[in-house]
């Protein structure tokens, strides 16, 4: 946005003048007097919470686990969050990455308008290189990974029944589970157990040192079982790793042959093409001038 000559800023009062990811940091006086708010995570309660400005309210999180969150014992209420901004005035559109959850916002905000803009990634950050990490000792000759955020909607359940039946007929793979739970594998380690048991289990860790970058480009492939287009889609195939995205049980042996067989230069390519932010940032700002 600000390549188009936008000022935008994210407003933080304790780190006023500082820069977060390349953008300038500011107090809620600038968002005062700024023409338009743009919102990811709610506005009550602070001081731009009763000025005139219209909202444009990004609900990039997954509907049904924003549902679930609002269930857990003292989960914050983020759905009946999104139920009550349907009735401000002051909203008056709700943006999402995700085509496939305009219809669940639909029914959330009866009265606002709903658009999608294409998902992005930084192409420059998230980029092929030489294949470095060597997975702690514990690789294989095909080495698959998983980075799944461990939600109620999109957790490795999939892909790890599917690597786990795959790598049967496939005993020099190893899987590398990353971005584990902080409250550890819970009922998934009985999974893990069997996969290790098979032999097929790599390293699984919650936290890298060298960050993902470095996994992505030494990697055959990363599995998952979202069928949107995640941060782990979209900074794998930056890097050039392909994915698979786990549909079910079916098939497994040609799903993970034709995903395997695509070239790190096409899957970069494929990045390029379908999460380039520039053209996120021309679809935002459309959206903004018509409001």
């Amino acid at each position: 946005m600000r390549e188009l000559g936008v000022d935008s800023r994210f407003i933080d009062p304790t780190k006023d003048g500082a820069e977060d990811r390349g953008i300038p940091v500011a107090t809620w006086d600038w968002a005062v007097d700024a023409d338009i708010i743009v919102s990811h995570s709610g506005y009550d309660g602070t001081p731009i919470a009763k000025t005139d400005q219209p909202v444009v309210l990004c609900c990039h999180g997954r509907p049904y686990n924003s549902m679930s969150i609002e269930n857990r014992p003292k989960g914050p209420p983020i759905y009946s969050f999104m139920y009550n901004k349907n009735y401000d005035d002051r909203l008056k559109a709700v943006v999402t990455f995700w085509p496939e959850h305009v219809k669940y916002h639909e029914v959330m905000f009866p009265d606002k308008l709903i658009e999608c803009v294409q998902s992005p990634v930084n192409l420059e950050e998230w980029t092929d290189g030489p294949a470095r990490y060597k997975f702690n000792g514990k690789g294989g000759d095909i080495n698959v990974v998983c980075t799944d955020t461990w939600r109620a909607d999109g957790g490795p359940w999939l892909p790890l029944n599917a690597f786990a039946l795959w790598a049967r007929d496939n005993s020099g793979a190893k899987l590398h589970l990353y971005a584990i739970s902080p409250n550890g594998l819970g009922g998934y380690k009985a999974i893990v157990k069997r996969i290790k048991k098979d032999g097929n289990m790599g390293e699984a860790v919650g936290w890298v040192e060298k960050g993902l970058k470095e996994i992505y480009r030494s990697a055959d492939l990363v599995v998952t079982g979202n069928s949107i287009d995640t941060r782990t889609v979209r900074e794998a195939m930056a890097c050039g790793c392909n994915v698979l995205k786990v549909n079910g049980m079916v098939g497994l042996a040609t799903d993970f042959s034709v995903a395997l067989s695509q070239t790190r230069e096409r899957t970069r390519a494929q990045a390029e093409s379908r999460f380039n932010p520039k053209v996120t940032a021309v679809q935002f700002k459309r959206i903004l001038e018509n409001l």
